[in-house]
């Protein structure tokens, strides 16, 4: 046993290092339920609980100045991007890139009042409603995120002349979905047990805006007479600029509504297998805790596309020699968008949006292994699933490869994600506490606690009720 332990977890340490937007700590725990489905379906096979009520759940990616700047709704600016225009600018600058500098992946999410229940001992089912929102930002350089963030206004931004660019793409997508996951558990022996799970979801209310362009070079330069006030300067500015959806407040009814906004399908796999019972010689009477020595999980989730056949679109092509933005034009672009964009730079070409959009969709491969009664340690790997090419407006994770020490029980986990993200510099630090119905999680405490640069943290809160499966009860 303890060389087959090594093994496999010499074999993930082997893979190339590759963030899940999943509940830190929570998608491993075996009393994760619904919070694990979503990482991997299996878990409501044979199921720990009779049955579990998401109230609500709250995720967003944040940065240091999230805590110095708490504005309204700035948790969920990626989402509010495709429904307000109000002060964007400002809550968006409390917002992180959960990679280091290259490329920009800003994400948050809401997980609606949503339930399982088991049928029986060994099947379950599960009814979750989410919304996700995405803001993806390939070449971005440094001096413009830096002027970004601290206005180009304050005298802090500095000077840069003829600095080469090249190609660039900035996205920003909203969708929700509505899934339904289906678990069973095969076998059910003293030292093995398999379990397999799918999801099916129904993708709608999507909506995306982009710009994609490339540049010959940009400047920084102060104003004649104001030091303290620079201007953004591109040269040779090609783009390409375009929505799905002119930006709107938000209604059930149209979002439903295939013309009006994106809308898709999508499906997740997952299986898992428990191997030994050596912690059964522990329980205790009515304990339900897991029993084996190793647990070793696959899935396959948010496999399929956003179709985007919708009604007034627009999409603008234009080419300037010099492109100069100062700080009012950046809080325009930034409050509407392509919209602002489109309402500040002449176009060549306008058409409409016609495109198929890929959903976020990856490979999570972990080995579970229980060290002692109630303590686990935790190899996760997640990995993007058959990206594509030339494609910017595809949704991704980024690729991962995650430690977690953790603890749990009937009414309380406490877990400690090391997350290795591929291109950035230094790895995460997170941590996750689970109280009863309350959880509160952070993928990096040292994403909010560092003054410098645009690292961010993804965090979760979120409450919870359930009723656990007991012998006591079948007896």
């Amino acid at each position: 046993m303890k060389n087959l332990t090594l093994t496999f977890a010499l074999l993930f340490l082997s893979f190339q290092i590759s963030e899940a937007q999943q509940i830190p700590g929570l998608e491993f725990s075996n009393y994760g339920g619904l919070y694990r489905a979503t990482y991997n379906p299996s878990v409501i096979g044979g199921p720990k609980h009779k049955f579990q009520i998401n109230i609500i759940s709250l995720g967003g990616s944040i940065k240091y100045r999230y805590f110095r700047f708490l504005g309204e709704n700035s948790f969920l600016t990626p989402i509010l991007a495709s429904h307000s225009t109000k002060e964007l600018y400002g809550r968006s600058r409390t917002m992180g890139s959960l990679t280091y500098k290259d490329p920009i992946y800003v994400v948050s999410e809401i997980r609606w009042p949503s339930a399982m229940i088991s049928l029986g001992k060994y099947q379950g089912l599960a009814l979750q409603l989410r919304t996700r929102g995405y803001v993806q930002g390939n070449n971005i350089p440094d001096p413009i995120q830096h002027i970004y963030f601290k206005r180009m206004d304050t005298g802090s931004t500095g000077a840069y002349e003829d600095q080469a660019w090249g190609n660039f793409d900035l996205v920003q997508q909203t969708f929700s979905d509505l899934s339904l996951t289906y678990g069973v558990q095969l076998l059910d022996l003293e030292s093995h047990k398999l379990r397999i799970g799918a999801t099916v979801k129904r993708v709608f209310g999507a909506r995306v805006g982009y710009l994609t362009g490339s540049a010959d070079s940009y400047s920084i330069r102060p104003l004649p007479g104001n030091a303290e006030t620079t201007e953004l300067v591109i040269s040779d500015l090609s783009y390409e600029t375009g929505y799905s959806a002119p930006t709107r407040k938000a209604s059930i009814g149209k979002l439903m509504n295939s013309d009006q906004y994106g809308a898709g399908w999508g499906y997740d796999l997952g299986v898992s297998y428990e191997l030994g019972s050596y912690w059964h010689k522990s329980k205790e009477v009515f304990d339900e805790s897991p029993e084996y020595l190793i647990r070793f999980g696959a899935s396959l989730t948010d496999v399929g596309s956003i179709r985007y056949r919708t009604s007034n679109t627009r999409v603008e092509r234009g080419s300037q020699s010099e492109t100069i933005i100062g700080q009012k034009e950046l809080e325009t672009i930034s409050d509407r968008g392509p919209e602002g964009f489109m309402s500040l730079f002449p176009a060549d070409t306008t058409t409409f949006f016609r495109k198929d959009v890929r959903l976020p969709q990856a490979v999570h491969l972990e080995a579970d292994i229980q060290l002692v009664k109630g303590f686990f340690l935790n190899l996760s790997q997640t990995k993007r699933f058959k990206s594509r090419s030339g494609q910017p407006l595809d949704i991704y994770q980024p690729n991962s490869f995650t430690i977690t020490p953790r603890f749990e029980d009937e009414d309380s986990d406490f877990a400690f994600p090391i997350t290795f993200i591929r291109g950035n510099n230094r790895p995460s630090i997170g941590a996750v506490g689970h109280f009863g119905p309350i959880f509160l999680g952070f993928s990096s405490v040292n994403g909010i606690l560092k003054s410098g640069g645009a690292r961010g943290c993804m965090m979760y809160i979120g409450f919870t009720a359930w009723k656990l499966n007991r012998n006591k009860d079948k007896d």
